[in-house]
C-alpha cells in the first residue's frame, strides 16, 4: 500500500479508470510562484496546488511524475517543475487521489483530496505538501491502492465504453456519455463505477428519481461503496427526504469516518429536521477536518447561533465566512448582522464605569 503519513493537506475533497488523459499545459501565476498548470478540464474552476519535498525536507530539484486520479474519469498526468511544484486547474467537485509511484528510489505515496463545489466566484485553491521517503527493501511488495477495486475485473470492452463516456462527459455531451455508460453496464452488470456515474449524470440533469435508482443499484452490488453513498445522500437531501438522507450519510461515515463532505451534508440534513444541536456538531467536525474549505458551514453555524442569541459566536462565524468569501453578494447585510451582534453584547453607555 502507498504511504499516506507523509502528505498533509492544508485546505482539502467523489467519484478509476486505467486510461490516461492528456492535459493541456499553460503558464499561470499560482500561489505566489510561476509554474506549469495542468488543465484537467473537469468542469470546475478549482485548483490543487502542491510542492514535493525530499526526505530531508527540501523541495525537489528534478522533475517528477505525479498524477491526479478520479475513480470516475481516470488519471491525469503531470510533472513537477524544477522547484518541486505542481498545479492542477479546472478541477470540478469530487474525490481525487494524488499519486506518485514511478520513482524507484522513493516509496509510493497517495492521498485523497475532496472538492465539494464545481465553481466559486473566487476559485478555491487546495494546497498539498508531499514529503518523499527513501525506498525500503520491502517496497517492491507494496502496491499503491489507486485503482478502484470495482474496476479490477472489468472486461476490456466495458472499459472501452466507460472511457468513451468520460470523453463525452468532459465535453458536456451528457446524453452521449449516458449511452456509453449504459453499454458498459450491459457488458458488465456489476460495473459499480459506471452505474454510479449514470446516477451522477441524472443528478446533474436534476432527474432525481433516476439518480436515486442508479445509486441504489450501485449500492446493491457494493453496500459499502463510499461514492454512491455520498451521492445518494445528496440526492435524497435534494428530494427533501431528510430522514433517509441522514441514514445514508451515517452509513457513509462508517465507511469513511473522516469525510468532511459527509459531515457537511449531515449538518444540513439535521438542520432541515430542526435538530440544530446535532447539526452544530456535524458542521464543527466538517470545519475541523477541512478548515477553510466548506465556507458555507460558517454561515449555517452563524444561523444556529443567531437563533440561540449567542452573539459572540455569530460574530466569529460570520467574520470567518467573510474572510473566506470577501466577495459574497450579501456581504453588506452580513456585516450589518455582525454590527448588531456586537451592539447586543456591548456594555450599555448608561452602565456605571468600574
Amino acid at each position: 500500500m502507498a504511504s499516506k503519513a507523509m502528505i498533509s493537506v492544508r485546505r482539502p475533497i467523489l467519484l478509476g479508470v486505467i486510461v490516461l488523459w492528456s492535459a493541456t499545459l499553460a503558464s499561470a501565476q499560482i500561489a505566489g510562484g510561476l509554474t506549469d498548470t495542468t488543465n484537467t478540464r473537469l468542469g470546475g474552476n478549482n485548483y490543487i496546488v502542491g510542492t514535493v519535498f525530499s526526505p530531508e525536507g527540501l523541495p525537489i530539484r528534478t522533475r517528477m511524475n505525479i498524477r491526479l486520479t478520479s475513480p470516475t474519469w481516470g488519471d491525469i498526468m503531470a510533472t513537477t517543475d524544477d522547484a518541486g511544484r505542481f498545479v492542477f486547474s479546472g478541477v470540478g467537485s469530487g474525490t481525487y487521489t494524488l499519486v506518485m509511484d514511478s520513482e524507484k528510489e522513493f516509496e509510493p505515496v497517495s492521498h485523497q483530496v475532496e472538492i465539494v463545489r464545481e465553481r466559486n466566484f473566487v476559485p478555491d485553491t487546495y494546497t498539498v505538501s508531499i514529503r518523499l521517503r527513501p525506498a525500503g527493501e520491502n517496497v517492491k511488495k507494496k502496491k499503491p491502492s489507486v485503482i478502484s477495486v470495482s474496476n479490477a475485473d472489468v472486461p476490456k470492452r466495458a472499459m472501452e465504453f466507460y472511457d468513451k463516456a468520460s470523453k463525452f462527459a468532459a465535453a458536456k455531451d451528457y446524453k452521449a456519455a449516458m449511452e456509453q455508460l449504459k453499454l458498459a453496464v450491459a457488458e458488465y452488470p456489476n460495473f459499480v463505477n459506471a452505474i454510479n456515474q449514470i446516477g451522477v449524470l441524472h443528478l446533474q440533469l436534476n432527474e432525481l428519481d433516476k439518480a436515486d435508482d442508479a445509486f441504489k443499484a450501485a449500492l446493491k452490488i457494493r453496500p459499502d461503496a463510499y461514492e454512491p453513498l455520498i451521492n445518494r445522500s445528496v440526492t435524497l437531501f435534494r428530494m427533501g427526504r431528510f430522514k433517509d438522507a441522514e441514514t445514508v450519510l451515517r452509513n457513509a461515515l462508517k465507511v469513511k469516518a473522516e469525510s468532511p463532505v459527509a459531515y457537511y451534508y449531515l449538518g444540513r440534513t439535521l438542520s432541515k429536521m430542526d435538530r440544530n444541536d446535532e447539526a452544530e456538531i456535524a458542521y464543527l467536525a466538517c470545519i475541523k477536518l477541512s478548515p477553510g474549505e466548506f465556507k458555507e458551514a460558517h454561515r449555517l453555524l452563524a444561523a444556529i447561533y443567531l437563533s440561540r442569541g449567542a452573539s459572540q459566536l455569530v460574530i466569529e462565524q460570520l467574520e470567518t465566512y467573510l474572510r473566506l468569501v470577501p466577495t459574497a453578494k450579501d456581504a453588506d447585510q452580513l456585516r450589518s448582522v455582525i454590527e448588531q451582534s456586537k451592539r447586543s453584547i456591548a456594555p450599555s453607555q448608561s452602565d456605571p464605569k468600574p
